[in-house]
Parts: C-alpha cells; sequence; structure tokens
C-alpha cells in the first residue's frame, strides 16, 4: 500500500512538472542559448516553426524564449542563423535551458569578385520623401517580424549602401537592425545572399545609411534582390516610450513585404518603403527588366493615388463595411450588403478593389434622406467568390439583380463608381424596368476611355503576377467593359453622368456617354480627379441629392 502511495505521488508531481511545463493556458516556454562549434554565442539566430506565425530572434548574446501553443506541440523549431546551416530540432530534443549548435557554412565556392576599371554609380529606389506617406510600425513584442521591399538591380552589381527612412514620430533612446538579404523567386524573398551578420543601431530619426561596403556584397546575374529589416533590440526614451517605424508610400503595385518569422510566409500590400540602395554597376551591364514597379514621383497618376489612399484610411476607420451588415448566398458567391436609412431604395456600388467603405463620405449623407444599401462586389470587400471564370461587368451585374431579387427590391436608384458605374450601365441596359434613376462616377464604356499611363500600368501588374493581387480584377479592367454608344440609347430612365475635371477617364470619352442617353446630365467636377466622392463629398452629395429628389433641377 505505502508503495502504490509513493508511485502515485511520484507520477503525480511528474505530471505536475509537465502541467507547468505545458502550462494551463496551452503552450510551452522553450528558452536556451544558441552557439557555434566552438561554443561561442550566435547572436540574432532566426528561431521558429515553419508556416506559421511563431518565430522569435535570439538576443546578441544568443538567449533566446520562444512561446509555443499547443497546437503547434509537436512541430520541430528551426534554427537559422547567417553563416550557419540551419538546424531542426523535433519535440523529443525540446527542453527549456537547453543549448543548441549550430555548425558553420562551408561555401563551395569564392565570393564574387566583379573587376572592372569603370564602374557607374546609380541609387536604385525612393530617393526622396513625397509629402504623403504611410508609416510601416514595427512590433517590439515581434523581434522576428521582417519588412522590406524588392529591388531591381543590373546583371553585374557592388552594393554599396542601404538608405532608408524612420518616421520621424518615432521614440527611442536608441534601435538595432538586422539587415537581410535574398534573392528572388516568383516575386518573393528566397535563398538568403549574406554570409556575415549585418546589423545597424541608431540613436536618430529620419534619412539612415547601412554602409554596405566591408561586406563585399558583389552580384553577377541576378535581376533582383530582397531587402528586408528586423528590430532586434531596443532602448526606450527617457520616459519609457517606444515606437518605431519606417515610411513608405502608396503605389499601384504591392511591393511591400512581411512576414512575421523566417519560417512562416511572406504577405504582400500595396506601396514601397522609403529606401533605395547605393551600387556600382560594370559597365555592359546596364539593362534592368523593368524600372520599378511604382509611378514616377511626381508623375500626376501618383499624386492622385497618394490621396486616394489617404482617404481609404480614413474610410476604414469609419467603420462602414464592418458593422449592421449581412450576406446573401448566390451559390458561387457570399454578396456582403450593409444597409441605412429609410425611403426609396439607393444602391451604391464600389470601384474596382473597392468596398462598402469607400462611400464613408455618403453614406451618412443619404441615409438621411433613402434606403441607402452598400453593397461589396464578389471577391471584394467583405464578398466572397468561389467561382474560377474571367469577371465581366455583366457578370457583377447578374450577381446586383440576385440581391435585389432577395432584398424583394423592385426599382431601385443607383450610384456606380468606376467600376461600379460599368456594373449600373450593364445592369440598367439588361433590367430597365428595375431602374429609376442612376448616377455614374467615373464611368468607361471600353478600355480605350481610360488613361494610356494607368493602362500600361495595368498591364504591367499583370505581367508580373505580384502576389497578393486578384488578376482577374486586373484582366478585367484591361479587357472591359464593351458597351457601345447605340446599346446607351437604349437607357430611357434619367442618368446623371459625372466625372473629375482631372479624372483618369477621357473627357471626351465621358462626354460620348452623357450624348448616348437621351435623359442624361452631365457634371464635370471641378478641382477633382477619379475620387470625386472622396475629394469633393459635398459637392457631389448636394449634386446627386438635387438630381435624385428634383429630376433635373439644381441648387445653384
Amino acid at each position: 500500500m505505502e508503495i502504490t502511495i509513493h508511485l502515485l505521488k511520484k507520477l503525480y508531481f511528474t505530471l505536475l512538472a509537465l502541467f507547468i511545463f505545458i502550462n494551463a493556458n496551452a503552450q510551452y516556454i522553450l528558452t536556451g542559448v544558441v552557439k557555434d562549434s566552438n561554443q561561442q554565442p550566435v547572436p540574432h539566430c532566426s528561431i521558429g516553426i515553419k508556416n506559421s506565425k511563431v518565430g522569435t530572434v535570439a538576443s546578441s548574446d544568443g538567449m533566446f524564449k520562444l512561446v509555443i501553443p499547443d497546437s503547434l506541440a509537436q512541430s520541430p523549431v528551426i534554427f537559422s542563423a547567417v553563416g550557419f546551416n540551419d538546424r531542426q530540432v523535433v519535440r523529443s530534443e525540446l527542453k527549456p535551458g537547453m543549448l543548441v549548435t549550430l555548425k558553420e557554412k562551408v561555401f563551395d565556392m569564392a565570393e564574387v569578385v566583379i573587376k572592372g576599371n569603370k564602374m557607374k554609380e546609380q541609387l536604385i529606389g525612393q530617393r526622396s520623401r513625397p509629402m504623403i506617406t504611410f508609416s510601416r510600425m514595427f512590433d517590439k513584442n515581434v523581434p522576428s517580424i521582417e519588412q522590406g521591399n524588392i529591388f531591381e538591380i543590373y546583371n553585374q552589381t557592388v552594393l554599396k549602401a542601404y538608405n532608408f527612412y524612420i518616421i520621424p514620430s518615432s521614440k527611442y533612446a536608441s534601435i538595432t537592425l538586422k539587415f537581410n538579404l535574398y534573392a528572388v523567386k516568383n516575386n518573393l524573398p528566397d535563398s538568403n545572399l549574406l554570409r556575415k551578420l549585418i546589423t545597424y543601431r541608431t540613436t536618430s530619426v529620419g534619412w539612415q545609411k547601412i554602409d554596405l561596403a566591408p561586406y563585399h556584397l558583389n552580384f553577377d546575374g541576378l535581376d533582383q534582390i530582397a531587402v528586408t529589416l528586423q528590430l532586434v533590440d531596443y532602448v526606450p526614451d527617457s520616459s519609457g516610450n517606444f515606437s518605431f517605424g519606417v515610411s513608405a508610400k502608396k503605389t499601384l503595385a504591392k511591393d511591400l513585404l512581411f512576414r512575421y518569422q523566417k519560417q512562416g510566409n511572406w504577405e504582400t500590400s500595396a506601396g514601397t518603403f522609403i529606401a533605395n540602395l547605393d551600387i556600382r554597376y560594370q559597365k555592359g551591364g546596364e539593362n534592368l527588366k523593368r524600372q520599378g514597379n511604382s509611378l514616377a514621383d511626381n508623375s500626376p497618376d501618383i499624386a492622385m493615388l497618394a490621396d486616394y489612399y489617404q482617404h481609404r484610411q480614413e474610410s476604414i476607420k469609419s467603420g462602414y463595411g464592418r458593422n449592421r451588415g449581412s450576406y446573401i448566398d448566390l451559390g458561387d458567391a457570399r454578396i456582403y450588403t450593409e444597409q441605412y436609412g429609410k425611403g426609396e431604395p439607393l444602391i451604391l456600388l464600389h470601384g474596382n478593389n473597392g468596398s462598402i467603405a469607400d462611400f464613408y463620405r455618403q453614406i451618412p449623407f443619404f441615409a438621411k434622406h433613402f434606403r441607402v444599401i452598400a453593397i461589396d462586389t464578389r471577391s471584394q470587400g467583405r464578398s466572397s467568390d468561389l467561382s474560377e471564370e474571367p469577371y465581366s461587368y455583366d457578370k457583377f451585374a447578374n450577381d446586383l439583380h440576385k440581391v435585389l431579387t432577395a432584398l424583394d427590391l423592385k426599382k431601385v436608384n443607383i450610384i456606380g463608381w468606376s467600376d461600379g458605374g460599368n456594373t449600373a450601365l450593364s445592369f440598367n441596359l439588361a433590367h430597365p424596368d428595375m431602374v429609376s434613376k442612376m448616377v455614374t462616377i467615373g464611368a468607361n464604356l471600353y478600355p480605350s476611355g481610360v488613361s494610356d499611363s494607368l493602362m500600361a500600368s495595368f498591364k504591367h501588374q499583370l505581367l508580373a503576377k505580384a502576389p497578393g493581387q486578384n488578376p482577374r480584377l486586373i484582366q478585367l479592367m484591361l479587357a472591359q467593359p464593351n458597351m457601345t454608344p447605340e446599346q446607351l440609347q437604349q437607357i430611357e430612365n434619367p442618368v446623371l453622368v459625372v466625372a473629375g475635371s482631372n479624372d483618369v477617364i477621357k473627357a471626351e470619352h465621358t462626354k460620348l456617354i452623357a450624348a448616348s442617353i437621351a435623359k442624361s446630365q452631365l457634371e464635370i467636377v471641378p478641382n477633382a480627379t477619379h475620387y470625386v466622392p472622396f475629394e469633393r463629398p459635398d459637392y457631389l452629395n448636394r449634386l446627386i441629392f438635387n438630381f435624385l429628389a428634383l429630376s433635373f433641377k439644381k441648387d445653384k
């Protein structure tokens, strides 16, 4: 009996120790130190579980702490450091206070040495900080986070320096960053190009320069490289505050790279860091595959986009597109809608790659007078899409018909912006008996009605196959719509045709749409671009209200 009690006590304390290790929060904490074969600490080693967000970075003395959720308890942990072979440690080897030894990597070929008496010099990337930027913040609690972007380089290139811009509102006494450099495959970072660890410490904000000359980063035959940064150490300011971010600007392409940790998956988003590479390159290797994914800094299109994305951020903060909504099941898609106000139904259709939130300056105004029904087009906003065939405005119009049928609406007013305007025209042609009045903002009849520079940018995006983009949405703008003036002549209900004075829709094209509809009213909004609902909301709202409420009588 005493033996049995003794064994039970022993089992109890064994299980208790195991329980503490795994802990009540369904996770366990792995701690230890990373060293080389000479038992010297390996600084800033990346540690993580493949294809997950679980990761960390060792300190400068090789110490680490990794919190592993119970759902990944059986997954191996991978240790990866510049100049060393990766090591995979299986679950049975993991324990608190463990020692992980990495073997030095043996390079089977000498460093590339580019010889030549005459080498040209160039800055590749963003040379100045534009007026409108946004911040890519780093999380002080997640040192494994990497952020950066891809640069086009010459076939024979020597890296001299990496320059980037820290937002002035950052707060710290000092920060230490880890510089990462990768080859590129399928538009994403691939193999590590560094042989030595590169860190950078600064106490200032604004422009920063990481001197790369001592590391002899010479490349022959590469078209692209990816540069990322990690925040591996920091000291708060005298008040105990800490925040750190790098400036970026919005572009048409999704060039911003992000991943939680080295073994995780890369994500992309629209924009590019305010950063550049100072390089030297060999004469005869001048040709770059492309000159970058963004528009020229001083082009009207990029200025327009900068303003657009500033409003897009405000629209997200408004809460529209994320509350009070419901879904309508179409079989191959679930369409998200939000309704506000009472009265005659007014449908809001957003533009390409947009959402309900884009009407954040219109919804509160029109909800006072109408039953506003805002719709996320399939695959956009919160609406899902299970189809695989190419998109068309006729298909979007058919979706709208199914939504209105599900809502038991017989006749509606429609405001369609950009692609939403194209969808509205298509719907009006297919279901004329269901439209009372319609407003199009920046609509077009065929692709050639859009500015040549913007169409060229769309083509580039499609060819680049940038990850994170929906190629069907880009292809839609390149191939459609294909309506004719003769078709528009069939529309009998009143239509207000709106465009900005500096719209990407060609002026003659907007006038053609208005001229082709018998009961049309043309309004070119002064001092506005394609984003009239953002730029001149009060003017536009009153214009549309007068049209809907009083037909062609307007307040002057």
